[in-house]
């Protein structure tokens, strides 16, 4: 029994003493680029399968950067894309219904079906929903909302209003396009005739 306990020491400290034997070699490794990933900066000019953290995803845009829509969140902003902007949309019949579904699915409910505000949201905040064609001048444009471009509503979809909230990260670009055509075109005037 005493000579199997010493052949088990024995065994013990010679794998003890080879583990320790002070050799640099770590091994072989199974992923060395895991183990000494390159270090790079946020930000920064890093060129890697020819993309960087500054270059957007593909089917992406960058924030602030629309192909149709490029002003920002300030009232002068607003005002600028009120003077400026022009819906690139077509007035077509498809176009339209787009609009019509878009606007039923993203504003019906705090706008009304006819842009009356009498939509089903019932809250404090949201209890004053303006008309589309009310002849109000209390607007930050100074002009009714009858007479609002296509510039204003499609800033307000983008950035939010009051305390309507920004609709940028949910609808895009064409589809908001679509919406304003709808709301120039069948709601803005509705009732005014």
């Amino acid at each position: 029994m005493i000579k199997a306990i010493l052949k088990i020491g024995f065994f013990v400290a010679v794998i003890f003493l080879a583990a320790c034997s002070g050799d640099s070699n770590p091994g072989y490794e199974f992923m060395p680029n895991m183990y000494r990933s390159p270090s790079l900066e946020t930000y920064g000019e890093n060129n890697i399968n020819g993309m960087n953290a500054l270059t957007p995803v593909k089917g992406t845009v960058a924030r602030g950067k629309l192909k149709t829509f490029n002003y920002d969140k300030t009232l002068e902003g607003y005002l600028n894309a009120g003077n400026m902007a022009v819906n690139p949309m077509e007035n077509t019949d498809e176009n339209l219904a787009d609009g019509k579904a878009l606007y039923g699915m993203f504003c019906k409910h705090c706008h009304g079906k006819t842009g009356t505000g009498d939509g089903t949201m019932r809250h404090a905040i949201y209890s004053a929903v303006p008309h589309y064609n009310d002849e109000k001048t209390i607007r930050r444009s100074g002009t009714p909302m009858s007479e609002l471009t296509s510039g204003h509503i499609f800033h307000a979809i983008t950035y939010g209003l009051n305390a309507m909230g920004p609709h940028a990260s949910q609808i895009t670009e064409e589809e908001r396009w679509r919406i304003v055509l709808y709301v120039q075109e069948e709601l803005q005037h509705y009732g005014l005739e």
